[in-house]
């Protein structure tokens, strides 16, 4: 059976996690002697290149033409896509995880608003199975797709442990992206980028410290607008601005703690990559978080005054209580996929049809 997993997709996934998420798929089906697994895509870095075929001799990298030229020649196919369609491939299967939903960024006009719910839906139409891939997403799908609940189902995706990183590779990472300084990570709305530079400000002021910010936006306009709200801040040169589609496993892992303004299931392969290397989550209480995934960091309301900038001084005083804190993630980790339905949940790829 030949299994085509697209790379690219329609919708606004940093091509980090799709890359990531495509090495859970083929590790996950490494038991099954009848799968041969064509990655399609026209710009998957050298890196996961190697990844996925290291040791596997049933993965093929394919250029999208070339996979559509083949998926015309065959008679067994099935489609793995995260918002993509793959010319000449309606005669067959194709099954549809969703990583994000449309409009998710409140900032786009009105048209592309209306083009990428017409998208989605008509994946969601031709999709033989459409897949939740945790508890968060369901949540996030339920409330916005109620008529087509029926359509999606779970699956048993486990998350492979991402790479390994020693010390002096995070310790470039560190020197690349904060000119060496440890750093704090925070993923915000624009709209509360003033008032966590105020925190921080604080907690600069109180420490005498060299630690620097990264805040992660998920668009470059809201980038650019974040850099022109910099001018004249005390402490500028410890602030740095990225958008989520630069970011890096190594950023990640080098990171003292990740503080989450603005979350939704989108980035729960974040959170879960993070425990990975040990780091804690600080998450604010307003973000809709399922119970299940409440014991994944520390919640408190990110709004209330001074709030912001105890929780930075306690992180970087206290090394007992951040370790404590990673140590709670990583015990809640442990447990997601005890946490995780069992009953309907579909193992991919060893469950799909073709």
């Amino acid at each position: 059976m030949r299994l085509f997993i697209l790379t690219e997709s329609d919708f606004d996934i940093p091509a980090l996690v799709i890359y990531q998420k495509i090495v859970d798929i083929i590790i996950a089906g490494n038991a099954s002697a009848q799968l041969h697994f064509y990655i399609v895509g026209d710009h998957i870095p050298p890196h996961f290149q190697e990844v996925y075929t290291a040791n596997e001799s049933n993965v093929t990298i394919i250029k999208t033409r070339e996979a559509q030229q083949l998926v015309g020649q065959v008679t067994n196919a099935i489609v793995v896509h995260f918002g993509a369609i793959l010319k000449g491939s309606t005669s067959f299967p194709n099954y549809f995880i969703p990583l994000t939903y449309p409009n998710i960024d409140k900032t786009a006009s009105l048209f592309n608003k209306i083009r990428q719910q017409h998208k989605f839906n008509k994946l969601i139409k031709k999709s033989a199975g459409v897949f939740y891939i945790n508890q968060w997403a369901e949540a996030a799908f339920n409330s916005h797709y109620k008529k087509e609940g029926l359509h999606f189902q779970h699956t048993a995706l486990p998350t492979v442990v991402p790479p390994v990183f020693d010390w002096l590779i995070l310790s470039e990472t560190k020197s690349d992206l904060t000119q060496g300084s440890n750093y704090f990570m925070c993923f915000i709305n624009p709209a509360n980028f003033v008032a966590t530079l105020k925190e921080f400000s604080h907690f600069k002021k109180w420490q005498q410290t060299t630690m620097a910010m990264v805040f992660v936006f998920d668009t470059y306009p809201q980038c650019a607008f974040a850099h022109s709200l910099l001018k004249g801040y005390k402490y500028k040169e410890s602030i740095y601005i990225k958008c989520i589609h630069e970011v890096k496993m190594e950023w990640i892992a080098a990171s003292y703690a990740i503080f989450w303004g603005h979350i939704n299931f989108n980035k729960t392969s974040w959170i879960q990559w993070a425990i990975h290397y040990d780091v804690p989550h600080l998450i604010d209480q307003k973000n809709n978080i399922p119970e299940s995934w409440l014991r994944a960091g520390e919640v408190f309301a990110f709004d209330v005054s001074q709030s912001l900038s105890d929780h930075f001084k306690l992180y970087y005083r206290d090394e007992v209580y951040r370790q404590a804190r990673a140590n709670m993630g990583t015990e809640w980790l442990s447990n997601l996929e005890m946490i995780a339905p069992a009953n309907g949940t579909v193992k991919i790829p060893a469950d799909l049809k073709p």
